[in-house]
């Protein structure tokens, strides 16, 4: 083993990446599943430039650069997780300086992240966490220091005072007056801003006070003049309708918590709103319950190590069990995943969406959607071009075509004949790299 190679080593154990030569690589004879819910494209190549797609053709390929051979694989665009919650956050450094706990918050980030790219995710939203936390973590990963998707990030998320999401890292907005704070959430220049409009006074929990109409639509405003979107948290149709009227771009959940209008759906593919779809919070509360052993998949194995695997499989589902949110969200879901047929069915965009912080949990959200009665090419679409627009960068990412960033997942089966299929990663590539999967920090890679 060469010092170089032992270099490599070493900096990957700590979340780092070696300099990337540029890449200059034909993808060929392979099954093209563009992304774009389109027929595939059968014994196709694919010619990555610097960090992206410079040509796309079938049959013989050209002789540029590397060529890896793609017989009998399926290629499809990295997958985009539009609702994430990053680990990591709430460490504080109990001993020792600043330094200390930016590497202790890095160290229990990165192996999650390093999970989404074993998952065949190369683009994350993270849709809620602390602004010093997730920002340097943005940072690091778009400087090239840590192996990493793409991070999109909130920062802290956007909530009326003594509100629902008004705890710790928020940034609460009662008046006017209040607008200083969010100018300083903005000078973080996050890639989406996440409001929070939830009245809760379900499952005995009291009314909690939200944003008046006003204060939302200035608030938004107030976004927008910095060239940011948004997003918000909404439980039905009566605050979704709210937000859209006031001037929201995109709904970080279906409004599923009671059934919505017969309009609903035409009102918001007229307002050009995107979905992120979110079932897998609900199914995994739901049926941890009575399934803790969902944990145990080869997937799960391979990227989450045993202890936390036991915390889901014990604590947390104790805490679901006698929260009474298993027994909720197990009577949600059957109506939840019936809207978002009905969505879907009426021309909304839906996203690819889990408010979870595992890989492996994407995989489970494209079951559910596919479940749901959509078409397994369809949920493709729905985890990676609907995923771009949500972010409001489908110029650059979510599909595979001539210009855009060559982030693509290789899988050895077809995955729009069986949508688990897409859990057969072969190999990976974010900005034309291929990621070395075999030097990630996961237990599948525990020596």
């Amino acid at each position: 083993m060469t010092p170089c190679h032992l270099l490599a080593i070493a900096l990957c154990g700590l979340g780092l990446s070696m300099p990337a030569a540029a890449a200059d690589t034909v993808i060929a004879h392979v099954t093209l599943i563009d992304g774009t819910g389109g027929p595939a494209l059968q014994d196709a190549w694919v010619h990555l430039a610097d960090d992206r797609v410079s040509a796309i053709g079938t049959g013989a390929p050209p002789k540029r650069g590397d060529e890896i051979d793609g017989t009998g694989k399926f290629l499809i665009p990295g997958l985009i997780d539009t609702h994430v919650h990053i680990g990591g956050g709430r460490i504080r450094a109990e001993i020792g300086g600043a330094a200390d706990e930016v590497a202790a918050r890095r160290a229990a980030a990165v192996p999650s992240l390093h999970g989404y790219l074993y998952s065949g995710v190369t683009s994350v939203y993270d849709s809620g966490n602390f602004e010093d936390f997730i920002f340097p973590m943005r940072d690091a990963e778009r400087a090239g220091e840590i192996v990493s998707p793409r991070i999109f990030a909130t920062g802290g998320v956007v909530a009326f005072p003594r509100g629902y999401g008004s705890g710790p890292g928020a940034t609460l907005i009662g008046s006017e007056e209040d607008f200083d704070a969010l100018d300083r959430h903005l000078d973080w220049q996050p890639d989406m801003v996440k409001f929070i409009i939830d009245p809760q006074g379900r499952r005995g929990i009291p009314e909690s006070p939200i944003f008046t109409p006003e204060l939302l639509k200035q608030a938004i405003g107030r976004v927008h003049a910095r060239g940011i979107r948004t997003t918000v948290h909404i439980p039905t149709e009566v605050e979704a309708r709210m937000a859209i009227e006031a001037g929201i771009d995109a709904l970080a959940h279906p409004a599923a918590r009671t059934d919505t209008s017969a309009e609903f759906p035409a009102y918001v593919v007229e307002k050009g709103i995107p979905v992120s779809t979110t079932l897998t919070v609900f199914s995994n509360i739901a049926k941890v319950a009575d399934n803790p052993g969902m944990f145990d998949t080869p997937l799960y194995r391979a990227t989450l190590p045993e202890e936390e695997r036991n915390r889901q499989k014990t604590t947390e589902r104790e805490r679901y069990i006698d929260s009474g949110m298993s027994a909720f969200f197990t009577r949600m879901l059957p109506g939840m995943q019936r809207n978002i047929r009905a969505s879907h069915d009426n021309g909304i965009t839906l996203a690819l969406g889990t408010d979870r912080s595992f890989g492996p949990t994407v995989h489970q959200e494209l079951e559910l959607i596919v479940e749901s009665g959509i078409s397994p090419v369809e949920a493709i679409r729905i985890a990676t071009l609907n995923g771009a627009i949500y972010l409001g960068t489908e110029n650059d990412l979510g599909s595979i075509e001539v210009g855009k960033l060559a982030d693509l997942v290789m899988l050895s089966a077809d995955p729009t004949e069986d949508v688990t299929n897409a859990q057969s990663v072969v190999a990976v590539f974010k900005g034309g790299r291929e990621i070395d999967l075999s030097m990630l920090d996961l237990p599948v890679n525990a020596h």
